[in-house]
């Protein structure tokens, strides 16, 4: 009984002493880590009032400069004019990159039709897969039927074969003279109207182009109306190739195309007979070697039109990756074009504007200023680490302003900068003061101001 006594005791003392370990080490290191905003937490230093010097600041301003150089062709605003976000400001000549879009498109508008020509390639490849499987399922029935009895059922199907083959001919005859006669004179004469029509369309914008040359328009006008002239080019010259075409009649491959579509039909149509002919005269065994070779061709046809097909969809892929980069050109070259256009990144009044017409700007230098006057801060300028340590956000700050003397308005502490300034040898941080009311005076960006903030609050 003893021995239980000491042993309770001295697992009791264990406990304790892990509890007070944990309690003095563990939970306090644990208490440590956790985060705290030093902007709203003050020392008390024994100073009732923090006083520093300020200056007058609108809520938010910003200097606004183009990312390109560039001639300046328009400026839009001047000082003292409000704006919306968005409004522009100021332009830049924008001709080499209105080209540059153009070209972009052009060049996406190209990657396009590749992507469809490649995927019409894939699409025949697709169907001589299906073709050649076709041909092997042919083959295959071929040496079955002279592997075996025939039927009077399968003798009609392959009399129906040699007629199906027979109207192959005759529809492949048919195009063939179509494409041999050429266009008809009603197709000719609507191309030649369409030439008429295109010439006809020309005239208003050459002249246009002339006039404005001739009465020496700015470079902005001459180049829209080079744009209108040569787009009205580019629809004489389509439809003056399309009547040529017409004129021309079908090409040696088109010719060659329908001939040998004639040739096909005819074959297969040959084929169709001497399969029937075999049936009916009956199998030897040469003819029964033919029909394994012509099943062994077949399939390697299979493997040859799945090749193709392998290959089609690589050439879509490649046309894919095409249009995806010629998209990419295309945004790249609109963002190009909208960066000759200075714009106001939030609404505000103009607080200044230093750019001239003709002006040549370099990128980064500041061309505009925007502010918003809507209401007014103050930021300290030599508030020491000394008295920045009694601050806090929130805190009430009477506000005086050497423009106005005896006057005296109210504030709140709204920021206090975690990064210190070295003024005249001094370390400061920046106070931020919301003015609460201006009492309808004329505040100005840039007054001194003196501000006493209650640290006792």
């Amino acid at each position: 009984m003893r021995r239980l006594v000491v042993g309770l005791i001295i697992a009791a003392v264990v406990i304790a002493g892990g509890y007070f370990t944990y309690t003095s080490f563990f939970a306090e290191q644990e208490e440590a880590t956790t985060e705290v905003d030093v902007n709203n937490i003050s020392l008390d230093t024994g100073v009732d009032v923090v006083s520093a010097e300020g200056r007058i600041v609108p809520l938010k301003d910003t200097d606004l400069a183009f990312l390109l150089g560039g001639e300046v062709v328009e400026i839009l605003v001047r000082e003292g004019d409000e704006v919306a976000a968005g409004d522009p400001l100021i332009r830049l000549i924008d001709t080499d990159q209105q080209l540059a879009v153009q070209q972009a498109e052009a060049g996406l508008m190209q990657a396009q039709a590749n992507l469809q020509t490649a995927e019409a390639g894939l699409g025949q490849a697709q169907a001589g897969l299906e073709s050649a499987k076709l041909g092997v399922t042919a083959a295959e029935v071929q040496l079955d039927i002279l592997t075996a009895d025939l039927t009077t059922e399968q003798l009609a199907v392959q009399e129906s074969q040699v007629d199906v083959a027979e109207a192959s001919i005759t529809q492949a005859s048919g195009n063939r003279a179509a494409v041999l006669e050429g266009p008809t004179a009603g197709q000719i004469a609507a191309a030649e109207a369409q030439v008429q029509a295109a010439q006809a369309a020309l005239l208003a914008p050459r002249n246009r182009l002339d006039q404005l040359q001739r009465n020496g328009a700015d470079d902005d006008q001459i180049r829209q109306a080079q744009l209108a002239y040569n787009a009205a080019v580019a629809n004489l010259q389509a439809a003056q190739a399309n009547l040529d075409d017409l004129r021309a009649g079908a090409t040696a491959g088109q010719q060659q195309a329908a001939n040998a579509g004639v040739s096909a039909a005819v074959a297969q149509r040959d084929a169709a007979q001497a399969n029937l002919n075999l049936s009916l005269a009956g199998p030897q065994a040469e003819q029964i070697r033919v029909a394994e070779v012509g099943v062994e061709q077949a399939e390697l046809q299979v493997a040859t039109a799945e090749l193709s097909v392998q290959q089609a969809e690589v050439q879509v892929q490649n046309a894919q990756n095409g249009v995806a980069e010629a998209e990419a050109a295309v945004d790249a070259a609109r963002a190009a074009l909208d960066k000759t256009v200075l714009t106001a990144p939030f609404a505000g009044v103009v607080a200044s504007v230093d750019a001239k017409i003709g002006q040549v700007v370099t990128p980064g230098i500041p061309m505009v200023s925007i502010a918003d006057f809507s209401g007014w801060q103050i930021e300290t300028t030599d508030l020491t680490e000394l008295n920045v340590v009694s601050v806090r956000r929130g805190l009430p700050v009477e506000v005086t302003i050497d423009a106005f003397p005896g006057e005296t308005l109210e504030g709140t502490v709204t920021d206090i900068a975690s990064v210190s300034d070295l003024v005249l040898g001094d370390v400061t941080y920046m106070v931020t003061i919301d003015i609460d009311d201006t009492n309808d005076l004329p505040l100005r960006w840039g007054m001194t101001a003196f501000i006493n903030v209650d640290v006792n609050q």
